[in-house]
């Protein structure tokens, strides 16, 4: 038994929660590195190692190869095999395994795209093991790896890579955590694995709160983010496992390290810095997106034009793209003349500039539904994907800081999904406290699945929980601060009094029973509590004579609920009771009370001893009557008292007056301060519109200056790229850049930059560069020449003046192309327009619409038309189509289809005399089969059709015997019956319906006599221009009763602009007149007869005539048209013989096709005239 089937691990204890779980990339050129990362663990290292092979290379890995690398046991993955600590697990080549709940389980990939065995294992065992997982890429498969290194940066893993495989460009912006060779990788994972052992204590981070501070301010100072407001578990599991790679233990220690060391500080920013996403992560909330809010936002715009988005904390974008593929979307199906604005933002530039890119590796976009993935990304090279143009200009990227920068306005979408996660309760609530107040009404806010509205929640209606959706309610509206950290952020609070929320619950405190809330608002007088900020928090009893909204904008602001009056009174009690922090007391008589109505108006701090109330102020109002109006009470006083009492109510008029004064300029500056207040709200909304709009050009002129360098960088390696050769000269003629292609005729080395061309020799049989390179600047008019390289190759020389942006003219380009292969080619190319032009047959090659291009001179010989005068003309105009029983229209298609024809033609030279040709078109097709022109070969055949003509007259005259058989035959059956008739009518026997019968018999031997007379005397025809379309008409007209009698339909489908056709009126009528009333006789028990006209390409009219009728079967299709044959049972076949006629004298054709049981078509095509 093999060391492999041995020890196969299918069953045992497993891992435990301390144990490592390493996932690998590498392929076979990576034995030695292979080799020095296993040789370096040590045992127990507590880690098990999980090898995926790349297709980096042909070979495979096997277990013997690998099993002389290590001390650690190696076994070959099945589906099913349990991982244990200390043992290497090889993934079969091509297999793609995923690691769940302790083993490794085959998993099936989307079929559109390569298998990604390197992201499918990462990706799991960052689901299923977190920090206590790690990768190491030593080589990975074209795109592979970008997906699983995310998802476990994500989950708190580290990732290794050595040097070879980091230098390559791998489609993904984040970087691994450290590029070491594998020795050191080793051992770094094995440190890691050892730290927060079973056995261990985690490492010590006394006073981790000022360390803390001191390490933010570092990073702050270099990278300018703030992480103090992050929650501090999230970052101290980051630091610590930044400590534990860099065997630090001790905070101070790790403080000291990174002091003047830029690398690592900003490696830990990257670090903490959660910058995970996909294009639509979590579908289901953009199916609820997609199918529930955008219609609605789009419906809400109304009259705007405009609907705005921001993304905030995009990352790398694939969000942002993601939401913009939705909207577009829906846009160009349902709103295509609204525009869509889309702010992307984050705090990592890095992260901004990549996604400004919009160029994403294969497996990042493996997640983008069908109908996206092939409209909106182009694929590009090395399996990299591009987002499309027209998705990329809707979205702006611009680096923006949500906790501390102003927040863009007037949104209609918020999206910032899994980022409030991460922050401190304090900082969420904060930003959460932004949204608000720069959404519209009935804007749409979608957070992460494990996030809430929270300090908002009451601002929103939710649309779906499961996925935070949110809906923002009307009414209410907050105002945003500066940023989420503004000292001027308000309270949320609606503005109905019905919905105000309690004390208690502002308070995090239990809710008054019923029975303690009944007693208050018996017993209790009005009242009202406010914060600190002076701001209604919770009311009691009947508060609406005191209190009132005013218009605009609602506030629970005290001050702003109150008149003036009353506002001046109650701020200076609590003023007052602030200061001595006990009650105060005062009786008040406002205005547009009763004479004898006062208010006893006392505030009081609420207790102290609650920390939940600490700051909360209770105001109450307690209506009183007047004393002074009260029934007089007899009481002894002498005179000093009177007098003492008269003194002291002049003082208190004297005090009241003075009051009222005060109250009327404290109303007046209050009236000044409101309206400083609205300007300068006014002012800091302009101040962050322009803000907006500053940080929006500013992003724009960032990627200006992107576009410009790459546009830089394109043109660089397009010009050493290019196999033309080019050199640019400045205006004294000296050498500016010259491609490589140009090196080998023009002997050039960088170091010759700057030199005059004149001292440079070249292999061209041409002497006068110079010379020419001198006329060219001097009269701005470019020279072309063909020249010849003493190698024997041949160049197209062009030399014209090199112009700046602005038209001026700073030097010469010269370029070289090489010719040698043309000119051959123009040589095989002479060679065959000889034997062309030579050719005894005529040869036409028309364009695709049949428009002349080239006729050899045999047609012009043959037509008379000169070369000159046949290019340009129509191809099918100058053929009369005579013996063709197909129209040219289809023809013409069938050939442009690959299809040869061949026929014969009736055709008119330049002086209008007809000649005969035959004909046959070929399709000339580029290399792939596309059609490109037409070759028409011909050779005049008129002396052959003669020929033919006396052929056809002989065969003629024999017909005629045959029809003169046929005619005796037709009137000998009728004759005989007259004949029978007779003769009983001369033996006595006498009846009417004798009459009727022979009467019968003699109109059938009329109409057969009229129909011969047709045929046999040709008339005298008058052609002229005529219309089609009232004609049929007309038809229709006189064949409509009987229609209706027959209870059918008849439906007409006219063209517009129908050409005019040369015709004898009253024969085309007979010839409708005959096919409409075969088509009624065709429908015993009724349908619907179709009637139209089209215009065929060539400009024939086409007329058909389609009925639902019975149809004619397949064998009495083909005899139609033959003399006396008929389908109908008294018919003779000469109706239909006599259209024949007609049709061809009139230079058209006609054509039956017909499905038994489904009916039949008749088509007539006329030559239109133009």
């Amino acid at each position: 038994m093999s060391k492999q089937e041995q020890a196969f691990p299918m069953e045992g204890d497993g891992l435990s929660p301390h144990d490592f779980v390493v996932g690998i990339g590498a392929s076979a050129d990576d034995l030695e590195a292979l080799h020095l990362l296993l040789d370096a663990v040590p045992l127990p290292s507590r880690t098990a190692f999980v090898l995926v092979q790349s297709s980096v290379s042909s070979a495979r890995l096997t277990v013997d190869m690998l099993s002389g690398l290590s001390r650690l046991p190696v076994f070959e993955v099945r589906s099913g095999t349990r991982v244990l600590p200390d043992a290497v697990y090889l993934v079969p080549a091509g297999k793609v395994m995923r690691f769940e709940k302790g083993l490794l389980r085959t998993f099936s990939t989307d079929v559109r795209f390569h298998p990604r065995p390197l992201d499918t294992l990462l990706q799991s065992l960052a689901a299923e093991r977190g920090s206590r997982a790690a990768g190491v890429v030593l080589s990975a498969g074209e795109g592979d790896g970008a997906l699983g290194i995310r998802s476990l940066r994500e989950g708190g893993g580290l990732v290794f890579a050595w040097g070879n495989w980091a230098a390559a460009d791998t489609g993904w912006t984040g970087k691994v955590d450290a590029v070491l060779p594998p020795r050191e990788i080793a051992g770094t994972l094995c440190q890691l694995g050892r730290a927060h052992g079973a056995d261990e204590e985690p490492p010590s981070l006394a006073a981790t709160e000022q360390g803390l501070r001191e390490l933010f301010e570092r990073i702050k100072r270099q990278s300018g983010i703030d992480f103090f407001s992050y929650k501090r578990n999230t970052v101290l599991r980051r630091l610590e496992r930044r400590m534990a790679m860099n065997e630090f233990r001790e905070l101070t220690d790790y403080l000291a390290y990174i002091e003047g060391n830029r690398e690592e500080t900003e490696a830990l920013g990257r670090d903490l810095l959660i910058g995970v996403t996909q294009f639509f992560r979590d579908p289901e909330a953009f199916h609820i997106l997609q199918n529930e809010s955008v219609p609605e936002l789009f419906a809400r715009l109304g009259d705007r034009k405009e609907l705005r988005v921001w993304v905030a904390c995009c990352s790398t974008g694939e969000e942002a793209y993601s939401v913009a593929m939705v909207l577009k979307h829906y846009r160009d199906e349902h709103r295509p003349d609204c525009a869509i604005k889309i702010f992307a933002t984050d705090i990592d530039k890095g992260a901004i500039d990549f996604a400004s890119r919009g160029c994403y590796s294969e497996s990042s976009v493996q997640h983008v539904p069908e109908p996206f993935f092939h409209k909106y990304l182009i694929q590009g090279e090395a399996g990299s994907y591009q987002v499309a143009k027209e998705i990329r200009r809707l979205i702006l990227f611009a680096p923006h800081n949500l906790i501390q920068d102003p927040p863009f306005r007037q949104m209609d979408l918020i999206t910032c999904r899994n980022m409030l996660i991460y922050l401190q309760a304090e900082t969420r609530d904060r930003v959460l406290q932004l949204f608000p107040g720069v959404l519209n009404e009935g804007g749409y806010l979608v957070l992460g699945p494990s996030e809430s509205p929270g300090v908002v929640t009451r601002m929103f209606d939710p649309v779906d929980r499961r996925w935070s959706v949110y809906r923002r309610r009307g009414g209410g509206l907050h105002t945003a601060g500066s940023g989420a950290g503004s000292a001027a952020d308000e309270p949320l609070l609606p503005f109905r009094l019905g919905s105000l929320p309690s004390l208690a619950s502002l308070q995090k405190r239990r809710q008054p029973d019923e029975l303690y809330a009944a007693l208050v608002e018996e017993q209790f007088p009005p009242a009202l509590v406010v914060d600190e900020n002076n701001e209604v928090v919770h009311l009691t009893g009947e508060v609406t004579p005191y209190l009132s909204l005013a218009k605009g904008r609602p506030s629970w602001n005290l001050y702003k609920l109150m008149d003036a009056q009353l506002a001046v009174a109650v701020a200076t009690a609590l003023q007052a009771a602030r200061r001595d922090a006990r009650p105060i007391s005062r009786s008040l008589r406002l205005n547009g009370r009763p004479p004898g109505q006062m208010i006893r108006l006392t505030v009081r701090p609420l207790s102290a001893k609650n920390r939940t109330l600490a700051g909360l102020m209770l105001v109450l109002f307690e209506e009183t009557a007047n004393a002074a109006l009260a029934p007089a009470v007899s009481l002894p006083h002498d005179g000093a008292d009177s007098r003492r009492v008269a003194g002291l109510e002049r003082e208190l008029m004297e005090a009241e007056e003075r009051l009222q004064e005060a109250i009327v300029e404290l109303e007046a500056s209050h009236e000044e301060l409101q309206v400083t207040n609205e300007e300068l709200l006014t002012a800091n909304e302009e101040l962050q519109s322009m803000n907006e709009e500053l940080l929006a050009v500013n992003s724009e002129h960032q990627q200006k200056i992107r576009e410009l360098t790459e546009l830089n960088n394109d043109m660089t390696n397009f010009l050493v790229s290019t196999r033309i050769g080019t050199v640019f000269l400045d205006r004294q003629l000296c050498i500016r850049r010259f491609t490589p292609a140009i090196t080998a005729e023009i002997p050039m080395l960088e170091t010759d930059r700057g030199r005059p061309i004149s001292h440079l020799s070249h292999n061209f049989k041409y002497t006068h560069l110079v010379r020419d390179a001198k006329k060219v600047l001097g009269t701005l008019v470019p020279i072309e020449r063909e020249i010849q390289s003493r190698t024997g190759k041949w160049y197209s020389m062009r030399i014209q003046p090199y112009r700046k942006a602005d038209q001026s003219v700073d030097g010469i380009v010269l370029t070289f192309v090489d010719i040698t292969e043309l000119k051959s080619a123009n040589e095989e190319l002479l060679q065959l327009s000889y034997a062309v032009e030579q050719s005894p047959g005529m040869m036409v090659i028309a364009d695709l619409e049949g428009r002349i291009a080239y006729v050899n001179p045999q047609f012009t010989k043959v037509t008379g038309y000169s070369s000159e005068e046949a290019i340009g003309r129509c191809l099918r105009g100058l053929n009369e189509w005579g013996t063709s029983t197909r129209p040219p229209g289809e023809v013409w298609l069938s050939v442009l289809h690959g299809q040869p024809w061949e026929g014969e033609l009736e055709s008119r030279r330049k002086d209008e005399t007809v000649f005969w040709e035959k004909v046959r078109l070929l399709p000339i097709q580029d290399p792939k089969g596309k059609p490109m022109q037409v070759l028409k070969v011909s050779e005049d055949i008129t002396a052959q059709k003669t020929t033919e003509e006396l052929l056809r007259k002989s065969e003629m005259l024999s017909a005629v015997g045959q029809l003169a058989a046929g005619i005796a035959h037709e009137i000998r059956n009728p004759l005989t019956a007259l004949k029978g008739f007779t003769k009983l009518i001369a033996s006595g026997m006498n009846s009417s319906n004798y009459v009727t019968i022979m009467d019968g018999e003699l109109n059938r031997i009329e109409h057969i006599v009229s129909e011969l007379l047709v045929l046999a005397k040709p008339q005298a025809l008058d052609f002229q221009r005529k219309p089609i379309v009232p004609i049929l008409q007309d038809v229709i007209m006189l064949l409509d009763t009987q229609a209706i009698l027959s209870n059918v339909e008849i439906r007409t489908d006219f063209a517009e602009a129908v050409p005019q056709v040369l015709c004898v009126e009253n024969q085309l009528k007979q010839v409708f007149i005959n096919i409409l009333k075969n088509a009624l006789e065709a429908i015993p028990e009724g349908g619907t007869v179709d009637v139209g006209v089209k215009v065929e390409g060539d400009g024939a009219v086409r007329i058909h005539f389609r009925d639902s009728g019975v149809g004619i079967p397949a064998g009495k299709l083909a005899r139609l048209g033959e003399p006396f044959y008929s389908t109908k049972d008294k018919g003779t076949g000469l109706g239909l013989m006599v259209s024949y006629k007609i049709i061809e004298t009139h230079k058209g054709t006609i054509r039956y096709t017909s499905e038994e049981g489904k009916g039949t078509t008749v088509a007539i095509t006329l030559p239109g005239l133009p």
